[in-house]
């Protein structure tokens, strides 16, 4: 599996977490939604390149949902 299909996969996952657990309080759910929402949309892309910070963005947001306990779908 290539990175990008890594990263695509980990993007997904992620929002799949957020959606759901609803009755999970987490701040600026709204504004997690719409950054994955546009990742996914740019990672889709067959030229897509990934940026410099959106490996380590995946990574902390990932952290942070865990730190805030959220089931894992």
């Amino acid at each position: 599996m290539n990175k990008n299909n890594e990263h695509l996969l980990h993007a997904r996952a992620l929002q799949a977490d957020i959606l759901g657990a609803p009755a999970v309080w987490l701040p600026r759910r709204e504004t997690m939604l719409l950054w994955l929402n546009a990742f996914l949309k740019r990672a889709e892309s067959p030229k897509y390149v990934l940026g410099e910070t959106e490996t380590a963005d995946l990574v902390a947001l990932d952290q942070f949902l865990r730190k805030k306990k959220l089931p894992v779908a």
